[in-house]
């Protein structure tokens, strides 16, 4: 019985983590746009002494959407394969379990740190959207899955050790 719900939260796991890796792939693809949009829009600009004040100003914000986009989607690309390999896993290694449970513990910690902390190079953070929140939440489900099948996978070999 006991070995039966880890298989399904591993599974359900699993699917969590594709699921979060196409949120990030999908924010990194949006973050793109809007690095290519400002760019597209600092080519079409005149030049003159206070547009290129501007562009100056605008140049150094413009790599904020650059470096999300490339961060967004290293992590969303990072999630996925890591899901297929619990998919294939079946049990064999908690090292899919253990990864998943500290990367996205750890995003969550930089994602609080971010909004708390004015940071070098990020800043303070105000922005708090919907696709923040679903990913949060995602991430949050897969702390509490994984840490529940590390535990019930740790149980399950001390159950041996004991027989």
């Amino acid at each position: 019985m006991e070995k039966n719900l880890t298989h399904i939260a591993a599974i359900a796991l699993a699917a969590i983590m594709i699921a979060t890796g196409a949120v990030y792939l999908d924010v990194a693809s949006d973050e793109y746009k809007e690095f290519s949009h400002d760019a597209n829009a600092e080519t079409v600009r005149e030049s003159g002494e206070q547009e290129e004040n501007e562009a100056l100003e605008n140049e150094s914000a413009a790599y904020g959407p650059r470096e999300e986009a490339i961060f967004f989607g290293i992590i969303g690309i990072a999630y996925i394969p890591i899901g297929i390999w619990m998919f294939r896993n079946k049990g064999n290694t908690k090292k899919p379990f253990v990864i998943a449970l500290i990367g996205s513990a750890g995003l969550l910690v930089f994602y609080v740190a971010t909004r708390v902390t004015d940071l070098p190079v990020i800043g303070l953070q105000t922005d708090v959207g919907v696709t923040d929140i679903t990913a949060k939440i995602l991430q949050g489900a897969i702390v509490a899955l994984a840490g529940f099948i590390l535990y019930t996978i740790a149980r399950q070999g001390k159950a041996k050790k004991l027989a």
